[in-house]
């Protein structure tokens, strides 16, 4: 399922239009696997992140596996200096949160399917990272996705 997921989420739109009902089916069933539970955290992950992908979400189709690394690196904005940021850490220097209506969304599939730690490590993909350098603030997941300040 997660490899049908990257094969979708790159597919170009004539190709998304000619296969439109198999992606719909394959989407449908990557949602029923996640509904009636999968074998650990990390396949709910993948899966999540196959439904992005049949959905066509170039972003997060690919990046969220992120998710099951534990950790991200990013480059601060504001003084290039290269950050490994922690997802499931208390001492993590992200302020947890979810501020788009897509991250909303993944942390109630994540609890709704009963995956408290993946809903978590949501909330901190999707938090404000402060660089212990220079102290500026940025969205860890704007910055991730390229849509960088």
């Amino acid at each position: 399922m997660a490899l049908a997921g990257f094969i979708a989420v790159d597919a170009e739109a004539n190709s998304r239009t000619l296969y439109a009902d198999d992606i719909a089916i394959l989407r449908a069933l990557a949602l029923d696997s996640m509904a009636t539970g999968t074998t650990s955290d990390e396949m709910f992950v993948y899966i999540l992140q196959a439904v992005l992908g049949f959905e066509g979400d170039e972003t997060w189709g690919k990046e969220l596996d992120h998710l099951n690394d534990g950790e991200v690196d990013v480059q601060c904005p504001a003084c290039d200096e290269e950050l490994l940021i922690e997802l499931e850490s208390q001492d993590s220097p992200v302020e947890p949160g979810l501020p788009s209506p897509l991250a909303a969304r993944l942390h109630t599939m994540a609890v709704q399917a009963g995956r408290e730690s993946v809903a978590t490590g949501i909330t901190y993909l999707f938090g404000r990272v402060t660089c212990a350098s220079c102290e500026a603030t940025f969205p860890l997941a704007d910055h991730l996705a390229g849509h960088a300040l």
